[in-house]
């Protein structure tokens, strides 16, 4: 049976000695309110279909399509996404495609529910299907 032994954790070095990152980094390990903080602005984001990394997204789409993915609790696949919609048919959902600020979009309407979804370059034509409650969107 392995045995837990607890580990004491000094500050590298503190007051006027201790280098702006040293003082970062503990501030992030002590503020236990922050991480609730974070996660309820981002939370709000979602909520109203913004993204909390607005600049990543304009240098790096990409990264915005795996990040929507994932808070829409969805998989990234390599010629597509998946997505749960549990409840919902092929009737309640609608899929456009477009163009938004010269990038691909992908625009998901689920009744009031709408997203849009940032497309890799080289996407033509899209195909999707739901199955068991499962939105599979492939390109």
């Amino acid at each position: 049976m392995e045995e837990w032994e607890e580990v004491e954790i000094k500050a590298v070095s503190d007051g006027l000695g201790a280098s702006p990152s040293e003082l970062h980094a503990e501030f992030e390990m002590t503020g236990d309110h922050l991480a609730e903080v974070r996660d309820r602005h981002t939370m709000m984001l979602v909520t109203s279909g913004e993204l909390p990394e607005s600049h990543m997204a304009e240098i790096a789409p990409e990264r915005r399509l795996d990040w929507m993915v994932k808070e829409l609790n969805g998989n990234l696949t390599s010629n597509g996404l998946t997505i749960p919609l549990h409840g919902a048919n092929m009737d309640s959902i609608q899929l456009s495609k477009g163009e938004l600020e010269g990038h691909s979009i992908l625009k998901l309407q689920v009744g009031e529910f709408k997203r849009k979804l940032p497309l890799p370059k080289e996407v033509d034509s899209i195909q999707a299907t739901i199955h068991q409650g499962v939105l599979n969107i492939s390109w």
